[in-house]
């Protein structure tokens, strides 16, 4: 200690957000242990060196700032708890060693352990180079660990897409709870796909829809309009990421968390938000009709325009009132003015993005006209409604019932010869057949196997829960020409694009073409108006013996039962 009792010394204390420092002592702790070596050696520390920054690449300010500092002869010495608490870095070492050779530091004092120039320089190379080579193996080790958990089918991002959340106990949690839905966000996510799947949303209108139900991130503020737009563009929620493989490429996973949505559902969205690089701007008003058309002309789109005007009192001069409450030119203030004449009329034109169009613009009052024409042409009676209820649930009953059976007699017939390939097995292995009629058998049975189970897929898929969308579209006739007195306007917008699929105004005319399931129910409620005037009995048609096999008069009501059933399963 004789010899070091002359020297200045810097403290030195460094603590790193890294994973590779989470074990080592914080900042305040070195300071406390190294202060009680300085107290036993009898140190003379002249000042305190701490900084927050991982030393495993050069750049750290504070470690840059001793060094200068001990250059210029303001200290002799260097002070820590650890060598690798002044390197990780080939770089940083190698100046340390270096000023250490050159007696520029002339004592680095560790616990336990002390380095001085006269000493052999081999073994704190050793030192630094195991604390260089703890973070390269660190490195390729967290890289393999995540390449892994994608591997399992994780998602390895630290910051999940809206509505999931890493499971916070993720150490021994079972298989399917790695990544869990956020309770608060998924279901207002999920309401937010079920309304873009509807094809009357834009991406505008979706984010204020967000924003009034609440949608926000974690620092309580609302996502802006390319959040949204990657939400929608996101392949995690029907199911799928992408994260690096071994040689570093891009690689797509199958994740085993939880879709949101499904391929097909994700696929719409994307035809229909037409994946834009560019946000939209946020819309100022809602109408009815945008977003719905388009031009039969050129093909853009149909926008809607409002001109609110005043006619000033004073001068006459007419005037927009949208963003002013004053008259251009005579500065005469609206509230002042004694009934002044206001028009307010909402046009619909073509954008003519794509060019020159000769379409000229109708009124929103005028196409309303048109859209109610329309939705009364496919509206059905009540009794009707009843009536074909009931016999779409009885046929959903009993087709399903048959369908079941089916697959199960199928299954039954796929375990027989599961059954018969386990016995040639056996048969083979006491030698009561040859190694060739083996090998000939069970590819004969595997290959109809194989088959049946293709089928028993097919007629899986068969069974559909078509009845929801029966029910959709009878609730929809039922009170189609109600539609256009939809308050909400989402719900409105929402309804019109049922009518029918591409819907155009050319020459201020409308034009689509009618949903099949609407037309089916609107012929076959026609067919049960002309049957119900007849000279049956009023109730004779639904208390008469099987519903579901009509006597000779009803025949053609039979047809428009089964049209009904086709187009809606197709749809």
């Amino acid at each position: 200690m004789k010899n070091n009792s002359g020297l200045r010394y810097f403290l030195y204390a460094r603590k790193s957000s890294e994973s590779e420092d989470r074990q080592m002592a914080s900042i305040e702790d070195q300071k406390a242990e190294v202060s009680k070596i300085s107290d036993e050696l009898g140190l003379n520390v002249v000042e305190v060196f701490s900084e927050s920054k991982s030393a495993k690449a050069p750049g750290r300010t504070v470690f840059n700032e001793m060094l200068l500092r001990i250059e210029k002869g303001e200290a002799d010495a260097i002070l820590c708890w650890k060598l690798n608490r002044l390197a990780r870095n080939p770089v940083d070492g190698g100046k340390i060693s270096w000023m250490l050779q050159n007696n520029i530091i002339k004592h680095i004092q560790c616990f336990g352990r002390d380095y001085k120039p006269s000493d052999n320089v081999l073994m704190m190379q050793v030192e630094l180079g195991m604390a260089n080579q703890f973070v390269k193996d660190l490195s390729v080790d967290v890289k393999r660990g995540m390449r892994q958990k994608a591997e399992r089918g994780w998602c390895p991002f630290p910051t999940l897409p809206i509505g999931y959340i890493h499971h916070k106990n993720r150490k021994g949690v079972v298989q399917n709870q790695e990544i869990i839905e956020d309770p608060e966000r998924h279901p207002i996510v999920k309401k937010l796909w079920n309304l873009m799947l509807t094809g009357a949303y834009s991406i505008a209108e979706i984010k204020r829809e967000g924003d009034k139900r609440g949608l926000v991130n974690f620092n309580k503020r609302s996502y802006c309009i390319h959040t949204y737009h990657k939400l929608f563009s996101t392949e995690f929620f029907f199911g799928y990421f992408y994260w690096n493989d071994v040689n570093g490429n891009k690689k797509r996973y199958r994740g085993l968390h939880t879709p949101m949505v499904s391929q097909q559902e994700y696929e719409k969205v994307q035809i229909h938000i037409g994946n834009h690089k560019r946000p939209t701007r946020k819309k100022k008003y809602d109408f009815s009709f945008r977003g719905l058309l388009t031009c039969g002309e050129c093909g853009c789109s149909i926008t809607a325009e409002r001109k609110l005007q005043v006619r000033c009192t004073k001068c006459r001069y007419k005037f927009s009132c949208i963003n002013r409450d004053d008259c251009p030119k005579c500065n005469f203030v609206i509230s002042e003015m004694k009934k002044p004449t206001v028009i307010d009329i909402t046009y619909y034109r073509c954008t003519k993005k794509k060019g020159s169009c000769s379409q000229k613009t109708i009124q929103e009052s005028e196409l309303e006209k048109q859209y109610l024409k329309a939705l009364q042409s496919i509206e059905i009676e009540k009794p009707f409604y009843d009536f074909i209820t009931k016999e779409l649930k009885d046929y959903d009953e009993t087709n399903n019932a048959v369908q079941l059976q089916y697959i199960s007699q199928i299954k039954k017939r796929k375990s027989e010869i599961e059954s018969r390939i386990n016995g040639l097995t056996l048969m083979r292995a006491e030698g009561d057949i040859s190694k060739e009629m083996y090998h000939q058998l069970k590819e004969q049975s595997v290959k109809e196997a194989k088959t049946l189970e293709s089928e028993i897929k097919q007629e899986e898929r068969g069974i559909t829960n078509w009845m929801e969308v029966a029910i959709d579209y009878l609730n929809f006739s039922l009170n189609a020409s109600k539609t256009l007195e939809e308050s909400d306007y989402f719900t409105k917008k929402a309804l019109l694009s049922k009518i029918g699929s591409n819907q155009t105004l050319l020459d201020r005319k409308l034009y689509f073409i009618k949903a099949k399931p609407l037309l089916a129910l609107k012929e076959c409620d026609l067919v049960y108006r002309a049957e119900k005037q007849g000279l049956e009995p009023k109730n004779h048609l639904i208390n008469k013996g099987d519903s579901h096999g009509f006597d000779t008069p009803n025949v053609s009501l039979c047809t428009g039962l089964h049209n009904v059933r086709t187009s809606i399963i197709d749809s």
